[in-house]
């Protein structure tokens, strides 16, 4: 029985790539007429609300096979700065790197005037 099952399994997650690979290519044909989604789904056929189900659909897809990685970064020569330089254009200005917030937005907000 778990023969059967792992088959069926395997044969649905065909069926379900096969089906977001469609769905891909629908978007990009769409993205590539240059017409309004309603216009697109018009002249195919789709119904508007299909069309976003399937994108939605193919969203899920992308975030489900994106999975996050951890990764540990050392970077001793940041931690052995004492300052911190923020440029902007030909203005930096350098701050303590244990500097509290409100003087690093003082800095920004600085840098950002015109």
């Amino acid at each position: 029985m778990t023969e059967v099952s792992d088959e069926m399994n395997e044969l649905m997650d065909i069926r379900r790539q096969c089906r977001l690979n469609q769905w891909s290519m629908m978007v990009q044909e769409r993205k590539d007429s240059g017409l309004s989604i309603r216009a697109y789904c018009e002249q195919k056929g789709i119904g508007v609300k299909t069309y976003y189900y399937r994108l939605k659909k193919l969203r899920e897809a992308a975030v489900e096979s994106t999975q996050p990685e951890i990764v540990q970064v050392e970077a001793p020569e940041i931690l052995e700065q004492k300052s911190i330089v923020i440029q902007s254009g030909n203005t930096s200005i350098e701050i303590p790197r244990n500097a509290n917030p409100e003087t690093v937005r003082a800095a920004v907000s600085f840098l950002k005037q015109p």
